[in-house]
């Protein structure tokens, strides 16, 4: 087996199917992902489609109910009311007792309000003919203004137009009667105006969603005015929407009971039917819309969907089963392989048979040195074989290593700082030359610079001669090193050093600094000689790129303030001797 050419061969063999396998089974998963996304995007469209579709109908009611809330709320005469008691309800609630009253103000009230409910049935009725799928209008006032002027109520439940229909006695039924009387009491509860869950109304005979606002009048309560739409307007526009075969988009409310379904029942809750569907329901709680289709299990079938909160409250679930989905990806699956395995079997044929003909045993030192001509010295190369290209390989590998250790030496010598032993200011220009690409490419680096000046340095050399002023920079730079133990120092030059706070460094970075700021005072206190006393003065600035076009500029900013800072030192120190 130390033939050349057979090594080749066998090698050329295996790597061809390694290789064509590989493209398979990345097409595959590619085909796959594409199909997922596809499947995503196309199932999120249509959910947000008839959402939109529903959240404009729903708007349009909450528009008109709010329009005459106000023109309700306008119209009413606060002086009519206070001259005739109706002061007296403000904290009193929703409750049926009216408050005593004269004769004459209860008759006073309640041809104010005959009048005045005159005047905003017209308006609600012209509102609500051009609100579409409105089945029915309402304003129902508190009991405790008036036992006579109740409101008005209009229904066109299996009529054309709308009809005046009697209001509902407010007193034949207890408060939590969600099926007669939650169109009253759940808008006085909330306060506000707002969206009832879907409910099957005893009064009018049909299933229905109300949307009501209550109405006050300086701080007192005095009744609802609301619309209903009917459940079939709504699941109107749900019941013609198809996702793939047989995909479908239901309605739930937010405790996951569903409201519409094309073949389970009103109210049915599907979170105990299965566990992971209840586990997805859990998560969807919280969310106005999924990110990404969800899957869960249905009766032992394996679904995706997508979802996205209404505007009253309901979740509008669009799914499809994982098999349809997946359909397509299959199939375009199995077209792969056959044509990987088709490829494969004709590669290796022709393999075999131009090897018989042609060797090319030094392809791989080949490329090695082609690549080492290029400057990248990280070549490896097999040397484990017997024949000769085996002896030349071996050969050939440590003549890189020396060659890589010569270089590392070099590259140690020319961007290391000799005296202290940190990185030199050619290493800084590396670095930024490195930070500046990320920055044009559009990275937001987080990136700060301290900018360190030794003070009184030519002082010491002045008086105490040049070795205790390398001796003094030496300290500092020790100092520099223990209070930045996770960050790159550079010696600039002279008495200058840099200082690179990233990562977790730069994250810490004020707490760095203040311990920096300790150390050195400590430093510059201590006793001894004027050599081993240490003054520093700094500047911080960090990469702002509203400010920064590179590293450069935060190098600038940090040296004014280093800068500044040195004044501010020997403006301290004029007086005395800081030796």
């Amino acid at each position: 087996m130390h033939s050349l050419r057979t090594k080749i061969t066998i090698f050329t063999v295996i790597a061809i199917m390694v290789s064509v396998v590989s493209v398979g089974i990345i097409s595959v998963l590619a085909a796959k992902r594409a199909q997922d996304q596809s499947a995503e995007q196309t199932m999120r469209l249509l959910c947000d489609n008839r959402a939109y579709s529903i959240e404009t109908y729903l708007r349009s009611v909450e528009e008109s109910v709010d329009m005459l809330s106000h023109l309700a709320q306008d119209s009413m005469d606060t002086g009519v009311l206070k001259a005739n008691g109706a002061e007296n309800l403000a904290g009193s609630g929703a409750g049926l007792t009216a408050p005593l009253r004269t004769r004459a103000q209860q008759e006073a009230l309640d041809r104010y309000l005959r009048e005045y409910l005159s005047d905003i049935e017209l308006v609600f009725q012209t509102e609500a003919n051009y609100t579409r799928g409105v089945a029915a209008f309402y304003c129902r006032l508190s009991p405790q203004l008036s036992q006579e002027e109740t409101g008005f109520l209009y229904s066109r439940i299996n009529l054309e137009a709308f009809e005046k229909i009697p209001p509902t006695v407010l007193a034949d039924y207890a408060p939590d009667d969600d099926a007669h009387v939650a169109w009253y009491y759940r808008p006085y509860e909330r306060g506000k105006a707002s969206w009832l869950d879907p409910y099957d109304n005893e009064n009018l005979g049909i299933r229905m969603q109300s949307y009501v606002t209550p109405l006050y009048c300086s701080g007192t309560f005095l009744g609802v005015l609301g619309m209903d739409i009917s459940y079939d307007t709504l699941v109107y526009q749900l019941r013609d929407l198809h996702v793939f075969e047989t995909g479908y988009a239901y309605l739930l409310d937010g405790s996951g009971d569903v409201i519409y379904h094309p073949w389970l029942e009103y109210g049915t809750k599907l979170a105990e039917r299965d566990s992971t569907l209840a586990e997805e329901l859990a998560q969807m709680r919280g969310y106005q819309k999924s990110d990404s289709l969800l899957r869960y299990e249905l009766d032992g079938v394996q679904k995706y969907m997508c979802f996205t909160t209404l505007r009253n409250g309901m979740l509008l679930v669009v799914c499809a089963p994982a098999f349809e989905i997946n359909e397509p990806w299959l199939r375009m699956s199995e077209h792969i392989l056959f044509a990987t395995y088709a490829i494969l079997i004709v590669f290796v044929a022709v393999v075999i048979i131009l090897m018989k003909r042609v060797t090319q045993p030094l392809r791989s030192l080949t490329s090695a040195a082609k690549s080492l001509s290029e400057g990248n010295y990280n070549v490896e190369l097999e040397c484990s074989r017997k024949d000769e290209v085996g002896v030349l390989t071996r050969a050939f590998q440590q003549l890189v290593e020396h060659l890589k250790a010569y270089i590392t030496d070099l590259n140690s010598l020319a961007y290391q700082d000799a005296m202290t032993g940190v990185k030199n200011k050619g290493a800084f220009a590396l670095f930024c030359s490195r930070e500046n690409d990320l920055i044009a490419a559009g990275e937001m680096p987080e990136l700060g610079l301290v900018m360190l000046d030794c003070n009184d340095l030519k002082r010491i050399n002045d008086l105490y001669g040049h070795e205790k002023g390398d001796a003094y920079l030496r300290n500092a730079c020790l100092l520099i090193c223990e209070c930045f133990p996770h960050s790159p120092v550079f010696r600039m030059g002279g008495d200058e050093f840099a200082v690179v706070l990233q990562g977790a460094s730069y994250a810490e970075r004020e707490e760095l600094l203040r311990r920096f700021d300790a150390a050195a005072a400590q430093k510059k206190a201590a006793a001894g000689e004027p050599w081993e006393h240490v003054s520093i003065a700094k500047g911080f600035a960090v990469y702002d790129p509203a400010l920064d076009c590179g590293v450069e500029d935060v190098l600038r900013r940090a040296d004014e303030l280093m800068y500044a800072h040195k004044r501010e030192c020997k403006a301290a120190a004029r007086g005395g001797n800081i030796l």
